[in-house]
């Protein structure tokens, strides 16, 4: 059998059958910018255009040959017209349009206070365009229930078939904004501007919806959560022992005082921070889960808190929210709260949006580190300011 095969193999004559060459194929897709590809074995030089068609303007041509690709250097949503010429001829177009496609939103932040924020520019998206969105956070499960027209994947995930992406977070280079990233300067604008910005939304303050675990909070009584604590020396309310006159005068209105921080209650370090271990509050301090902290912060009459994640949470679930903050411009977080700060022409405030905050500084203090005006945004907001405003909300019992 084997000699036979082989005869057969030798004897059969061998036919070149001739090239049939088909036409190029012209791929495209908006993943981070638009790119358009061009495959296939008829050697030829194509024009490419890519135009803004709420502007008009063309943002970017080029010349490729085939086999080769060209993409824009805007990474953030444009409402794209993809033009390709040969020999001076349309042979191909394209305009943006994400009906019914899927289209992956990815938040490239680990801050719960960033997530909070951007997230509902997801959802806006998806209405608007009418497209299947995937959505990757580092906080999914705040969300997942919420929004079940949503798809949730973990970062890293490999997601396939998409015809657009887009990243939302705080891009910078050498302490410059890169712009072709995001087309705003983000520290000049509110927190989520960042997130409209970049997916071509209107700049409007939303609430998202986050899952409210199916227990409640075990306190007992009317109380207000406090959250002192924050992830910068320059986010805290600098003002020695004014924290401990407010518990005490919260108690004094028949009200209990929870605090909620990572950081515990009773350790040296952490204590230090706040001018001492405070007093009468109920500890509910140290690791425990977020879920825990939601329905602690549901339940309350008032949170109290920085520019931190938790006070997102807050103004998420629709809780009465003080924030007590010089760190940054009253533009920078939500308008949908009771915010402190110092109105004083003389005193330094913003620096979070003038600086590049070095993170690893926990004394970072721009203009006036290692001076006596360190810190002096909060340092001036005096426990008599707090007061008048809790009393407008809290009533004694």
């Amino acid at each position: 059998m084997k000699q036979e095969l082989i005869d057969i193999y030798k004897s059969t004559p061998i036919v070149i059958r001739p090239d049939i060459t088909r036409e190029n194929v012209i791929s495209y897709n908006f993943i981070q910018g638009a790119k358009v590809e061009i495959t296939g074995n008829i050697p030829a030089v194509y024009k490419v255009e890519f135009i803004d068609q709420d502007t008009g303007v063309t943002e970017y041509v080029t010349n490729i040959s085939t086999n080769n690709w060209s993409k824009t250097n805007k990474e953030y949503f444009v409402n794209w017209l993809v033009n390709v010429y040969k020999d001076d001829q349309l042979v191909f177009q394209h305009k943006y349009e994400a009906t019914g496609k899927r289209v992956l939103i990815y938040i490239d932040s680990w801050a719960l206070g960033d997530t909070i924020a951007w997230f509902p520019m997801i959802e806006l998206f998806r209405k608007k365009h009418k497209c299947h969105v995937i959505a990757s956070t580092f906080h999914n499960h705040l969300f997942e229930k919420e929004y079940p027209e949503i798809e949730f994947v973990k970062p890293g995930t490999e997601v396939n078939d998409i015809y657009a992406q887009y990243t939302i977070g705080f891009f910078y280079k050498e302490r410059q904004a890169v712009y072709d990233r995001c087309p705003i300067n983000c520290r000049t604008r509110p927190l989520q501007d960042s997130a409209s910005a970049v997916l071509g939304l209107a700049s409007i303050e939303i609430k998202p919806k986050i899952t409210v675990p199916a227990y409640n909070t075990n306190v007992e009584g009317k109380y207000i959560v406090i959250a002192p604590h924050a992830s910068s020396h320059a986010k805290y309310w600098n003002n020695p022992g004014a924290w401990q006159i407010v518990v005490d005068h919260i108690i004094s209105l028949g009200y209990k005082v929870v605090m909620i921080t990572k950081e515990k209650l009773g350790d040296p370090h952490h204590d230090a921070k706040l001018y001492g271990t405070l007093q009468n509050v109920i500890d509910k301090t140290g690791e425990l889960s977020l879920d825990d902290r939601i329905a602690d912060i549901k339940g309350a009459a008032l949170f109290i808190g920085l520019g931190s994640g938790l006070s997102w949470i807050s103004w998420a679930l629709g809780t009465k929210t003080m924030l007590i903050s010089g760190f940054s411009y009253p533009y920078t977080e939500f308008q949908d709260c009771i915010r402190i700060t110092t109105n004083s022409p003389f005193t330094c405030t913003g620096c979070f949006n003038r600086d590049w905050l070095d993170p690893g500084d926990w004394d970072w203090c721009p203009e006036h580190k290692g001076t006596n005006r360190q810190f002096e945004c909060t340092k001036v907001i005096k426990p008599e300011i707090v007061i008048t405003e809790i009393n407008k909300i809290l009533k004694p019992n």
